[in-house]
Formats: C-alpha cells, structure tokens, sequence
C-alpha cells in the first residue's frame, strides 16, 4: 500500500503539467487466488488508455512514449502481487504516479487537460485514512488503513525488531534475561537470573525502542496528520503512550495481542475508533459553526465565498455533501464562477475542487449527515481568517 496524502494530491492539482493527462483507476486483489486478475484487469485498461488518447488526438508515437512505462510496469510480478483495494495511475508527458490504495475503485480511464481527481475523493473525506500500528512481541507492523480495509506498509519504514534495533544480544529464553550493561553503541550484554526477567530492565528497552519506532512515525504524523490507533496488550500499549511525541495519536487502541486478530477484524475494530473520534471531532466543529453563523465572517454556507477561500487556503473546517454535483467555469483572473451542466467544456465539480483545495492545505473536510444543514446546503465552512 502506498500513502496518499495532500503532497501527493498538490502534485496532481498542479496545471503546469502539460496534457495530455490519463488519470486510471482499477480495483486490485490483494496477495490471494485471485491476484492474478491484477494485470489483466491492467492490461484491459491500457487498450482504453490507447483508445482514449488516440480520440483526444495525440498520435500514435506519443501514445506509444505515455504509455511505455506502463507496458513495463505490467511485467513487474511482485508489484501486482503486492496490491492494496485500489490502484490509481497517473500518466502525463515525463510524468507517471502509482498509488496502491486502501479503497475499492470503479475501473475507469480517463483522457484530459488535467488529471480528474473525483474517484479520490472519499479518501479526503472524515479521516478516511489512519495508520495502526501493531505492538507485537518485541516488533511491530505498521498498517496503512482506508474504507475497504488494511495494508502492510512498507517495513524499511520502522525498525521492527527490538533486538536489532537496539543493538542487544536476543536472551535465550528472554523472560529469564535482564539487561546487566547501559544501552550505549555496539551490542548490551543481558545477564541471566534464574527467575523472573527483570521487569523493569525490560520494560526501559521497550520504551526505547518504541521511541526510534515514534520518530520514524512523525514525519506521517506531522506532515500528513494522519490519525495512529495502537494495538496491543494493555502493558505495551501503556509504555508506546509514555514516550510518544505522535500528533494524531487516538487516546482508544485495539485492545489484546494483534496476532489474535485476523486483518479484517483489526481494520474493522481500528475503524470504529476512528469513526469514533472523527464524530467527536465533526460534533465539535459543528457547534462551533453554528455558534458563529450569522455573526462572524468566518463562517460561510456560500459556495464561491468558500470554493475562494478553498483556493487561498483559507477554509479550516469543511462541510460538504460528496454525493451532491455541482459544475462550474473557474476564471482566477477574475475571481468567478459561472455555473454550467456537467459535460460542459473546462467545467470543473466544485464541490471536489473545494474539497481537495481544503485537503491540501490541511483543513478538515466532513461529510454533512442527516439535518445538520438545510437541505440545499452543498456547502458550508469555518475560515481560518
């Protein structure tokens, strides 16, 4: 599974990058009998990238240059054994982006100025990514977490086991082992008692180790905000807490040995505290909204005062309905908007545009439920200023 976060989602906004821009997306199988269909389900969407290009009007040799890299990512089998729920491409002249993702795609190719950004949007929306990182015995794994379920990420990205990462000798049996010399470079040596295995001993080594562990998670934490559930037994979880410097850590973890859950029980336990949070979260914003409604500039329910702000990077909280479709013609030069049917030529989905703009400028971005908001209410913002 790769990240995907508002640096990534910067570079695909970004109108410099010459057309024209095939914007994919497929489902993906993860490791299972059914993994097989991945390159298929590629190689089908390649013959329409083909198609595509070819009746926006690029000739035959561009199209052969654009899509070369694909042909040979096709060929690359530990790739498409290692998916996520989703794969979504990005193609433009000198330009390839691939994203293993945690959601389940309709398989669609798109052919265009810019690249088209809407399948992405439930991945924006209410803390729909979060990391959990499981404390296993003396190691952990860190899971990337969306909708439909979780990946491993990378393992160069921790360092996972306690003994290697922190230079000891592995005791032999370890429960009857404590630490007899200071943590220091080179190998410690652990001194062997008879009983017991020095609790206290242990558990400083622990605490260490989940440091190096928690400053290799911050960069995700401080550039990307990403929500952290911990999962472990009740001692570790305890000890991860104590030494953390993490932004986004969620004060509920999964609680009990991760290697007792399966992965569709560990993202659906992981989930619901993140539902969890992201409705304390939402409520909060919410009243802080009404509170300010019809007294405040702050506060807007009207869409180009915030689809503007969005741009600027003004919007800290947004309200939205992804589902609603409301298409327009931005002129910056002139700071308006002039509303048109979808299909029309240059239109963009506003309520994406606003939506990606706040996401990449770190606001918050909620989905309006149930009365929260009049009925006609597309949109509605806290600024920042």
């Amino acid at each position: 599974m790769d990240l995907f976060g508002p640096r990534e989602l910067l570079e695909l906004l970004d109108f410099e990058i010459p057309p024209p821009c095939v914007s994919l997306y497929m489902p993906t199988e993860r490791v299972t009998s059914d993994a097989h269909q991945n390159p298929i389900r590629f190689n089908n969407a390649l013959r329409q990238a083909h198609e595509e290009l070819l009746r926006w009007g690029a000739s035959s040799a561009m199209v052969s240059h654009l899509l070369a890299p694909l042909h040979e990512l096709l060929e690359r089998e530990v790739f498409w054994l290692y998916q996520s729920d989703g794969l979504a491409v990005f193609v433009a002249p000198e330009y390839v982006r691939t994203y293993r993702l945690p959601y389940r795609f309709r398989q669609e190719v798109i052919v265009g100025e810019h690249f088209v950004i809407a399948p992405l949007v439930p991945l924006l929306v209410g803390n729909a990514q979060f990391l959990v990182l499981a404390l296993e015995k003396y190691r952990v794994r860190l899971y990337g977490g969306g909708p439909s379920g979780l990946s491993e990420l990378e393992r160069e990205r921790l360092p996972l086991d306690l003994w290697k990462a922190l230079q000891v000798d592995v005791p032999e049996p370890v429960v009857q082992y404590r630490t007899g010399l200071r943590l220091g470079p080179g190998r410690t040596h652990l001194a062997a008692h008879g009983h017991g295995y020095g609790r206290e001993d242990l558990k400083r080594l622990m605490a260490e180790y989940y440091r190096m562990v928690d400053r290799a998670l911050l960069p995700l934490g401080n550039e990307r905000q990403l929500p952290l559930v911990l999962a472990g037994v009740e001692y570790e979880v305890a000890i991860y807490r104590e030494v953390s410097r993490y932004p986004v850590l969620l004060a509920e973890a999964v609680v009990g040995s991760p290697e007792t859950y399966s992965l569709g029980e560990l993202h659906r336990l992981a989930s619901d505290i993140v539902r969890r949070w992201t409705d304390t979260e939402r409520q909060q914003w919410l009243e802080r909204f009404w509170s300010l409604y019809g007294k405040s500039p702050k506060v807007s329910d009207e869409v180009t005062t915030i689809l503007w702000a969005a741009y600027s990077g003004q919007v800290e909280a947004l309200f939205v309905r992804p589902e609603a479709e409301l298409w327009g013609i931005v002129d910056h030069g002139n700071r308006s908007v002039e509303f048109v049917s979808a299909g029309t030529p240059k239109a963009l989905h506003l309520l994406n545009e606003a939506i990606a703009h706040t996401f990449v400028r770190r606001g918050h971005v909620f989905p309006i439920l149930a009365d929260e908001f009049p009925e006609q209410t597309l949109m509605a913002a806290i600024l920042r200023y």
